[in-house]
Parts: structure tokens; C-alpha cells; sequence
């Protein structure tokens, strides 16, 4: 009888599952022949599992072919073993099955599965923490330009706000249109322009009326109608902040900010 090793069990283990080669299962039949108690409960013990194993997979009906072949075979060696004394220790010869997909196969399988199904999923979440951060962004966003429009509101409807519609100076063009608001109490003004588009090479310029002098408060610069909003902050102290009034300065404005270049064109002044 040939030595029992580990690896006959391995190759019981093999055998139950129809996984071993042509080589191996020889080698293993030849030693089972011999007799050998472990490997025998071992066989059995494997073949066991494999059946439960089996029996766990959803049923599956065979091919008409399949069960005509099976019949037959089972018919055929009945027959021949009819009378016949059973010889104790015989291996029954086993024709060679196809090689089986092994168990690290389906467990690979199935973790590509599941990694495939992670990487899925983890795009979509991505994708969904980038949208939501993008629509929290565009919330803020607006909730920031609201809070800025409810700002400016409040100047225009400021309990002491001061309101001038400026006038069109002899240097002015009877088309041009201004209405300044003054908040005294931020110090902020909000002033709107109806055709004030300036001659090529000229720019008009904003200028606030401060006791016995001016200082720029900068360009007015209007959208293709000639219309143009100011919205200003600090524009000065509601102590001496008499008016507004608007010049005809070269492109880029007067170089003095205190002081205009060209032909003021509109004034206004408070309670005037």
C-alpha cells in the first residue's frame, strides 16, 4: 500500500469536485485501490459537500439528451454487473468530466462583481456631493446677491432718504435723465441714468456737491440704451453732501478729482 501524504487529501478534495486532471486522478484512484482508510472518509466526506453544495444552486432541468444518456448508462451497467460478486476495494472507472470552474473563480467573480457595483456606486455618489456642493454654491450665491438687492432697496426706501432729480445745465442735452436717492444714515446712494450715451472720445462723470467743492465719484458708464445704475457707498458726509452733479470730461475722465474738466451738463441739490 502507498504512503498516505497530505496531498491525497487535496487531491480527495479535488476529486469530489471533478477539478483534478487526467495525472492526478489516476494517481489518486491508484491509491485509493490500495486501500486507504483515510482517504476514503475523506472522499466521502467531501462528496457530501459537494452534493449540499449542488443542492444550494437553483435547479436547473436537463437536456432530454442529457437524461436519455444518463439512462442509458445507468441501464447499461446494471446489466453487465447482473450475477456479478461485488469485488471489494475496486475503484469504478470514471470517464473523464470537463473541467469545472473552481470556487476562487466564483468568489472572483463575484468580488469584481462587487467592485464594479463600488466603483458604480461611489461615481454616483461622487457625482451627486459634486452636484449638491455646486447647487449649495449657487444658493449662496443667491442668498448673497439677495441680501445685496435687499441692501440697496433699503436706501431707496430709507425713512430720511434724500431724493434730487438732476437738472440739464445750458451745456446739457435735453434728453439726458438722472434721479439720485441718499441714505444719510448709511451714507450710501443710489443713482439711475436714462440716455446718457457720450460723444466718441468722451466719458461722463459723476461728481458729488460737498459744501463749497466737488470730489469724482467716478464714471458713468451705460448698457447700449444709454441707461446706467450707480449703486455708491461713503459718498460722503450728510453734514455738507449738498447734491450731485454730472460733467462732459475726455475719455477716462477729468485727472483732478476735485475739480472737472469739461461742461458740467446736469446738477441737482437736496430739498432744491
Amino acid at each position: 500500500m502507498s504512503e498516505h501524504r497530505d496531498e491525497h487529501l487535496d487531491l480527495c478534495a479535488g476529486y469530489a469536485l471533478g477539478s483534478l486532471d487526467a495525472a492526478d486522478r489516476q494517481r489518486l484512484e491508484a491509491h485509493l485501490a490500495e486501500g486507504c482508510p483515510e482517504c476514503e472518509r475523506a472522499l466521502a466526506d467531501f462528496s457530501g459537500a459537494t452534493v449540499v453544495l449542488a443542492a444550494s444552486a437553483p435547479q436547473a432541468q436537463p437536456s432530454p439528451a442529457l437524461r436519455a444518456r444518463v439512462l442509458a448508462a445507468v441501464h447499461g451497467e446494471g446489466g453487465a454487473r447482473e450475477g456479478a460478486a461485488p469485488v471489494r476495494g475496486r475503484v469504478i472507472e470514471m470517464r473523464p468530466r470537463r473541467q469545472t470552474v473552481g470556487f476562487a473563480w466564483v468568489w472572483a467573480a463575484a468580488a469584481a462583481a462587487l467592485t464594479i457595483a463600488t466603483a458604480v456606486s461611489w461615481n454616483a455618489a461622487s457625482r451627486l456631493r459634486e452636484e449638491l456642493a455646486s447647487t449649495r454654491g449657487k444658493l449662496v450665491q443667491a442668498q448673497r446677491e439677495l441680501d445685496e438687492e435687499r441692501r440697496w432697496a433699503a436706501v431707496l426706501n430709507a425713512p430720511d432718504a434724500r431724493v434730487t432729480e438732476l437738472s440739464m445745465t445750458p451745456a446739457g442735452v435735453a434728453a439726458l435723465r438722472a434721479r439720485a436717492t441718499y441714505d444719510p444714515r448709511t451714507r450710501s446712494a443710489v443713482l439711475s441714468f436714462e440716455n446718457v450715451t457720450a460723444p466718441s472720445g468722451k466719458d461722463y462723470q459723476l461728481w458729488a456737491l460737498q459744501g463749497a467743492g466737488v470730489a469724482s465719484l467716478g464714471l458713468i458708464k451705460a448698457d447700449a440704451s444709454g441707461r446706467a445704475v450707480l449703486r455708491l457707498e461713503n459718498v460722503g458726509d450728510p453734514q455738507t453732501l449738498a447734491g450731485f452733479a454730472v460733467s462732459l470730461e475726455p475719455a477716462g475722465g477729468s485727472p483732478n478729482p476735485a475739480a472737472p474738466t469739461g461742461p458740467v451738463v446736469m446738477a441737482g441739490k437736496f430739498g432744491a
